[in-house]
């Protein structure tokens, strides 16, 4: 499958957790390391010097709990550096100082064996990658002053049920729960105003998403792959956003910004206001097998009808100029399409793996066709492969010729083959000169035998 060139990944973790505990002491050993003297350890973590205290830069990998005190050998503990705890597999508990006024990115990334942490106050960001593949997580302690949750902060967790989004946060980036397992009901809270792009990819678990009355902005994609997800609701007062049959539309309901990759219905009919369906807004869903639009809309979005794998048949409305990349991509049960004339460019994939579709009519509208978009399918390996018996319908001066003519795809002609007369040109020309051969060999004969007559006398 080829989906905005993204692939996919499963990531499997275990975690061995062991029983000591360590704390860590006030004072602390310099390091001998002449090399850096602004570096010293107290055998569980490492720190390193800087204006108006320490960061703590690295972490015994042996080490199960650290309860980090705010002064290290007269110094303030102010940061945690980029990386410090990541891949410390045996960690099962951190509590930070109230001191700590900084976080790098992924500091605890790959912590498999995480269960605890305390966020000091005074924290106002989850950076970026923080807690991803901390698949054991189960309780962290976050302050009033976090209002920004970063990118992929809380990816490829393995249960997130009992995690619930501060009421502070204002803000969650791109990827932010990407892979994890949620809850079932996702009730976003009151002053959230921006949900990133993929904020949710792929998060399993999720059947209800509320969104506040204060957001005004969802990010692309933002809950791409979401199977479980059967329902969207608006809170009241929200003038950017709304729902309706729990799908999520925009507020004057000219765009379907995202239908359900778990709706159970099978048939859906486009409200009449929708003029715009966004970037893979029914992707995945495998249950709905008709899809009415309307002659209101205008604009299709990238993958909008991807690995809906239960859709049979199309119709796009004369208002559509353009049939976007990967519009229906893997949709492996769609047997017929009507592309209107108004359609102008097909892009790449935009039928791949469409294996029931066995032909499909163009227009001589069409100038623009772009890689395997129709007539193939791929491998995990990236090879494309012709459908066997896929035929397009065009007329000869087309753009669909030359499409088929390039990827060797069988066409036929809705005006006629034109190469039909020089054809029959060249079959009649090759008649006349293997008949005048076939004198020549006569008369040649003929000759040969006088000859030899001749010679018997």
């Amino acid at each position: 499958m080829k989906f905005l060139y993204i692939k996919k990944a499963a990531v499997i973790f275990t975690a061995a957790c062991m029983a000591a505990s360590f704390s860590i002491s006030v004072y602390a050993e310099e390091t001998t390391d002449e090399s850096d003297e602004n570096t010293f350890t107290d055998e569980v973590l490492t720190y390193k010097k800087v204006d108006g205290g320490v960061y703590i830069t690295d972490c015994d990998d042996n080490v199960s709990s650290v309860n980090i005190s705010k002064e290290v050998d007269g110094y303030a503990v102010i940061g945690v550096e980029t990386n410090a705890f990541a891949e410390c597999e045996k960690l099962k508990e951190v509590i930070l100082p109230d001191s700590v006024k900084y976080m790098g990115e992924s500091v605890f990334t790959g912590c498999t064996g995480l269960k605890k942490v305390k966020i000091p106050d005074g924290i106002t960001e989850i950076p970026k990658q923080t807690f991803a593949l901390c698949v054991e997580l189960e309780e962290i302690e976050i302050p009033q002053s976090v209002t920004t949750i970063g990118e992929y902060a809380f990816s490829y967790c393995n249960d997130l049920s009992w995690f619930d989004i501060p009421e502070t946060i204002t803000d969650i980036s791109d990827y932010a729960f990407a892979y994890s397992v949620m809850g079932e009901t996702l009730e976003l809270p009151e002053g959230l105003e921006s949900l990133g792009s993929l904020s949710f990819y792929y998060s399993q678990g999720l059947k209800t998403v509320t969104l506040p009355s204060t957001l005004n902005s969802v990010g692309s994609l933002a809950f791409l792959g979401c199977a479980d997800l059967t329902e969207y609701k608006v809170a009241d007062g929200n003038t950017t956003y709304t729902a309706e049959n729990g799908i999520l539309y925009t507020a004057d309901m000219t765009n379907l910004v995202s239908y359900p990759a778990g709706k159970t219905d099978e048939v859906f009919n486009l409200p009449e206001t929708v003029q715009y369906i966004s970037d893979g807004a029914f992707f995945a869903n495998t249950y709905v097998s008709e899809i009415n639009l309307t002659d209101s809309l205008i604009s299709l979005g990238t993958a909008a009808f991807s690995n809906c794998t239960s859709l049979k048949y199309m119709e796009i409305p004369a208002g559509v100029t353009e049939l976007p990349d990967s519009l229906f991509c893997d949709c492996t049960s769609l047997r017929e399409v009507v592309i209107p004339d108004t359609v102008t460019t097909i892009g790449p994939y935009a039928f791949l793996e469409c294996t029931l579709l066995t032909n499909v009519t163009i227009s001589d509208n069409v100038t623009e066709i772009g890689d395997h978009a129709f007539g193939f399918t791929d491998d995990d390996e990236g090879n494309f492969h012709k459908i066997d018996g896929f035929t397009i319908k065009a007329n000869f001066d087309s753009q669909a010729k030359k499409y088929a003519k390039e990827n060797k795809i069988s066409i036929e002609y809705l005006d006629g083959n034109k190469d039909m007369p020089y054809i029959i040109a060249l079959i009649g020309v090759g008649a006349v000169a293997a008949a005048v051969i076939v004198v020549l060999i006569i008369l040649r004969m003929k000759k040969r035998k006088k000859e030899k007559d001749y010679y018997k006398k």
